[in-house]
């Protein structure tokens, strides 16, 4: 499930791997200590790191807490809500079941779900697997995070929430991030197996490899589970919000461990449980029909770090959010999970500054500079794109903020009159001027994928 996630500060439990004769040096691991330990609090929400490279595990620990109400500090076996994670789980499953023959992605969803209503169109599994099919993200409903995510669902009660849905593009046409198609891709796995989502999960995939504590959330009793934490708008920690985990289903109701997410990251590029070719099926960007391509696969993106070779996926649900990533020129993999409250950079950014030490790249960091009131003026103003929520950009006494489809960001510096860049994140944004007015703003949110382009609103 997609969310807005920062991250928390300094360190506890230290596990270090005695094999250390690997490619990252012992000055960059201490680099990466160093950072986890100024990064999380001990007396705070907290995280759960690994980094594995060539194999062995070099760095484990867990940090903060898993429970501030009674001081439970996270260690490496804690378990997290993993949210979009899930989303390779489910797109392997679907793997699983081509490679025993019992469909085919390119099987059309009606072949499955007849009841469907694919108002007109041909969608695929596929379609699904890469965000592509047009369907409406029931997350995306106007509302319906607020209240509706709380109750319990059925797979088909809750397909019955976004079915009548208008299609937002025909199939193929565009990318856009999509849970209502994940939602889908498990009821597809239900209707083959004959079997719950979470059973399916548990007798194909984690029973079979060994992954004790990947396992579908809900209300049961979980040892070792993390509770999950926000901040109010004075910034004290408060519990996450209730919702139900029967909604994010296939889309994002896993629970998962670092240790465990090594063992599956094995299994899933070991080329014998999933196959090398649906392997490579899975983190090959998706082909859209005006002949271009999005940096996406099936529940893996595509991208790049420090221009090295990237396979990664987040994942952010109430008082969670996570990241794991791996480096496949360097069999580099790192997974930072998360129990929220953050106050500093997000488990995305962590995971990716780490796996820059590791390889002894770091990012660079960058210089803020005033700019000159003439151009904080140029920059005010509101500004839109057609894949990315509208950002109205405010200056107040020399001090620039965005509001990003209505959440609010912190201080944003300028490293130049050209570039943007806020504390505690690897985005940057790109400032195009026409004059003294800036006309485009270019948003990068990852290495390696093409900005999102939003252009000056005028009356």
């Amino acid at each position: 499930m997609p969310g807005i996630s920062r991250l928390l500060t300094v360190v506890f439990t230290f596990v270090l791997m005695p094999s250390l004769a690997l490619a990252a040096t012992s000055e960059a691991l201490s680099e990466v200590r160093g950072f986890l330990e100024q990064t999380y609090s001990p007396d705070r929400p907290g995280a759960s790191v690994v980094i594995m490279e060539k194999g062995e595990i070099v760095h484990q620990q867990g940090y903060g807490l898993a429970n501030v109400e009674l001081g439970v500090p996270i260690s490496p076996d804690t378990i997290f809500r993993v949210g979009s994670v899930t989303k390779q789980f489910t797109a392997a499953a679907i793997m699983l079941l081509q490679q025993r023959g019992e469909l085919s992605i390119n099987d059309p969803i009606g072949k499955y779900l007849p009841d469907y209503p694919t108002h007109g169109h041909q969608i695929t599994i596929e379609h699904l697997l890469t965000h592509t099919s047009g369907i409406m993200s029931y997350t995306n409903i106007p509302g319906y995070m607020d209240q509706e995510i709380r109750r319990d669902l059925t797979t088909e009660e809750l397909i019955e929430v976004f079915e009548n849905q208008p299609m937002e593009f025909a199939p193929g046409d565009k990318w856009n991030y999509n849970n209502s198609g994940y939602v889908l891709l498990g009821a597809i796995i239900e209707a083959v197996s004959g079997q719950s989502y979470e059973d399916f999960i548990a007798e194909n995939i984690a029973g079979p490899l060994d992954l004790e504590s990947t396992l579908y959330g809900g209300p049961k009793l979980i040892p070792n589970r993390a509770s999950g934490y926000d901040t109010d708008d004075d910034g004290n920690i408060v519990n996450a919000d209730f919702l139900s985990m029967t909604q994010p289903h296939a889309a994002g109701s896993l629970l998962s461990t670092t240790g465990d997410l090594v063992d599956w990251h094995k299994a899933l590029t070991g080329g014998e449980f999933i196959h090398d070719e649906s392997y490579e099926l899975m983190t090959t960007p998706v082909g859209l029909n005006d002949d271009e391509s999005y940096p996406y696969g099936f529940g893996l993106g595509i991208s790049e770090l420090r221009g090295q070779r990237l396979i990664h996926h987040g994942g952010g649900i109430h008082g969670f959010s996570c990241y794991s990533l791996w480096l496949p020129d360097q069999d580099v993999y790192v997974a930072v999970l998360t129990n929220g409250a953050t106050d500093g950079p997000g488990a995305t950014t962590v995971a990716k500054m780490i796996a820059a030490m590791t390889i002894g790249d770091p990012y660079p960091d960058r210089e803020a500079i005033d700019l000159s009131d003439q151009d904080l003026q140029g920059l005010a103003g509101k500004f839109v794109g057609e894949n990315f929520p509208p950002i109205e950009v405010t200056v107040e006494e020399k001090s620039i903020t965005f509001d990003i489809g209505g959440f609010s960001t912190e201080t944003v510096y300028a490293e130049s009159r050209n570039v943007l860049f806020m504390d505690d994140s690897l985005n940057h944004v790109e400032v195009e001027w026409d004059g003294d007015t800036a006309s485009r703003l270019l948003f990068h949110l990852d290495e390696g994928v093409p900005p999102e382009i939003l252009q000056r609103q005028t009356e």
